[in-house]
């Protein structure tokens, strides 16, 4: 062997064992191993040559009687197994089942909602009858594992017809519920055949009303059957508006459809008692179609004010997004949120992520909380503008995440609570006229109160493991900051072209944590293991502290200690004795290998007065050890 040879023989294999040791050094579970290793993952963050989803249609015909809330509903499904597996039963989501007397559940429910769940009374597979109360039908929780007649193989489709009912809540308001005479928000409301992925195969955690979802992309076509006068506003786009409404709320409507300024298709003035907005007939069924979504959600109401506006999404091929509100009279802000919902979708188009955004429609109805499905939201109205527009950016924003990106939100919530609380920050604080940061503010302000403390989970447990207010921390609170100093080690151009190509690589498909951190390191061209392994994976706290200053004739020596285990930027404001004022900045990267001292030297010629040691927007659990006077 030469001696070039043996020298890049040298380097190759030091730069593999570096490899292998930062690999070693973050854990991989078994089911992300086996799924690299057979090709539908990748370690570079794409979806593997063999990456695979199965394929799901739904027909549904619902009826819903507002007045008693009850709910029937025929769905046929044409399920396509696209995976390499045999499959010999399905498993079926049945979440009003959470309000079935007996169910486990996360959230309390008012005594009065309780029911027998929902009521199967007929299946097909293949039109041949199953009976729904026998040993080929096993019920647990909000569960069914539905046994078929015959394996169903690579690249075959089954249909499967199901029957059913049940009485929605009507004074819980978990996610769905009541929320006035005749209006409801509808969701969670069909057998939802769940996600058979590459990594665990069939979903087979049970909705417990604390921990959301993990829904399967699938094509809907919709009708909804309610009395005369209802109104609805739904995912999807809507098939039969000239069949619905009188003719001068259909004008208005087909305006919106291309208006850029909002429209008001039903008015204060409108909901007069003897006045109708739909044709007169006993019943109306209205009809809607939604291809690849991962969830089917609907809103009724016969006496909500209705605005609409639209917004070209897409510069260069002119593609518009609808915007729908729909709310009650007396809400004191949602006369705003038509507004405040197009500035969201122009700057998530625009600017962070940055990507159009995806869907032809978004509705937000006027209801309870804070619930984001697929080009629907359901909002409390609020008394603080700041709160409306927060709130209102904030749901829209999961249109990324987990909707277009398929998330599993019931094991990894950071991957889009976090999110939804990182993208529209810089919006929200401009819009809402706050001093910079604010949001970033609010974040670390909660984060501190229970970082390090026992109950205090890592992002990369289950997020079905976790309860009380520590589930909110580790899925909204910590992931934002962590995210927030990743935009900052990396910059902001780095960042988003990494955030951009993770979503173009997994919107559609079932992204887990290892393609969002391989993502990242493959686009960014770094290996992130040391800033991902104390903030995703391990226990810790976020603790800096100015642990020595010397100051020489033209400079100063500033060694800051990390106490914590957190890596995190560094951020010290230098107060002279003439009263003037200098920064100094670092990013989290100067503790990238594994020192917990960093020393800078700052030139000057002036005497210090005092040093303060970080800001509102990094996280530390000690201010006390922040501050050097001289």
């Amino acid at each position: 062997m030469n001696k070039i040879s043996f020298a890049l023989f040298t380097l190759s294999f030091f730069l593999f064992q570096q490899f292998i040791t930062a690999q070693e050094a973050l854990f991989v579970p078994n089911e992300i191993q086996r799924a690299v290793k057979n090709g539908t993952r990748t370690n570079i963050g794409e979806p593997g040559k063999y990456y695979w989803q199965n394929k799901i249609k739904y027909n549904i015909k619902a009826h819903f009687d507002p007045g008693t809330g009850l709910l029937k509903g025929k769905e046929n499904i044409i399920y396509t197994n696209k995976s390499p597996y045999f499959l010999s039963s399905l498993v079926i989501n049945l979440y009003p089942n959470l309000y079935k007397k007996g169910s486990k559940r996360d959230k309390p429910v008012h005594l009065g909602d309780l029911h027998d769940g929902l009521i199967i009374s007929k299946i097909f597979i293949d039109d041949e009858e199953i009976d729904p109360h026998g040993e080929d039908c096993y019920y647990e929780g909000t569960l069914l594992y539905l046994s078929l007649p015959t394996s169903l193989q690579q690249n075959k489709q089954i249909k499967l017809s199901i029957a059913w009912e049940f009485n929605m809540q009507k004074t819980t308001q978990l996610r769905t519920g009541k929320y006035g005479k005749n209006t409801w928000f509808i969701g969670y409301w069909y057998p939802q055949i769940a996600v058979f992925d590459d990594i665990f195969g069939w979903d087979e955690v049970p909705y417990d009303g604390l921990h959301e979802f993990y829904s399967p992309f699938a094509d809907y076509n919709v009708t909804i059957t309610v009395p005369e006068n209802q109104l609805i506003w739904a995912t999807g786009i809507w098939q039969n508006p000239e069949a619905i409404l009188l003719k001068k709320y259909l004008k208005r409507y087909n305006k919106s459809l291309t208006s850029d300024d909002i429209v008001q298709i039903i008015k204060p003035e409108d909901l007069n008692k003897n006045t109708l907005q739909t044709l007169k007939t006993n019943l109306h069924t209205w009809h809607f179609k939604a291809n690849n979504v991962i969830d089917f959600a609907f809103a009724i109401s016969d006496h909500y004010l209705w605005d609409a506006t639209s917004l070209i999404v897409d510069k260069n091929t002119k593609r518009r997004t609808v915007i729908n509100v729909a709310y009650d009279k007396n809400s004191l802000d949602f006369y705003d949120v038509a507004k405040i919902s197009k500035k969201t979708i122009q700057y998530l188009s625009d600017s962070m992520p940055g990507i159009p955004f995806p869907y032809p429609r978004m509705s937000v109805f006027n209801g309870g909380g804070g619930m984001e499905y697929p080009m629907m939201v359901n909002d409390r109205s609020e008394s603080n503008y700041k709160e409306m527009i927060d709130l209102t950016s904030h749901e829209i924003s999961h249109t990324y995440f987990p909707f277009y990106m398929g998330i599993n939100q019931e094991r990894y919530a950071w991957m889009d609570e976090g999110w939804a609380m990182f993208l529209p920050s810089e919006l929200q604080d401009r819009l809402a006229k706050s001093k910079n940061n604010a949001k970033a503010a609010y974040s670390t302000f909660v984060y501190n109160l229970y970082a390090g403390n026992s109950s205090e989970a890592t992002l990369m447990t289950p997020s079905y493991h976790i309860k009380n207010y520590e589930y909110y921390v580790a899925s909204y609170y910590k992931p934002e900051i962590a995210y927030r100093i990743l935009q900052d080690l990396l910059g902001k151009e780095v960042f988003l072209k990494a955030i951009q190509s993770y979503i173009h690589r997994w919107n559609g498909k079932y992204p887990n944590p290892y393609d969002f951190f391989n993502t990242i390191n493959h686009v960014a061209n770094k290996d992130l293991t040391w800033f991902r392994k104390p903030w995703f994976f391990e226990f810790g706290y976020p603790d800096l502290g100015i642990e020595k200053v010397s100051q020489e004739k033209t400079s100063f020596n500033i060694t800051i200690e990390k106490i914590g285990s957190l890596p995190e930027p560094i951020y010290i404001k230098i107060f002279y004795e003439d009263d003037s004022i200098a920064i100094i900045k670092e990013s989290a990267e100067v503790w990238k290998n594994g020192n917990t001292r960093y020393k800078i030297t700052h030139t000057a010629k002036k005497k210090i007065k005092k040093l303060i040691l970080g800001n509102e927007t990094i996280p530390d659990i000690n201010k006390k050890n922040n501050l050097y006077t001289n």
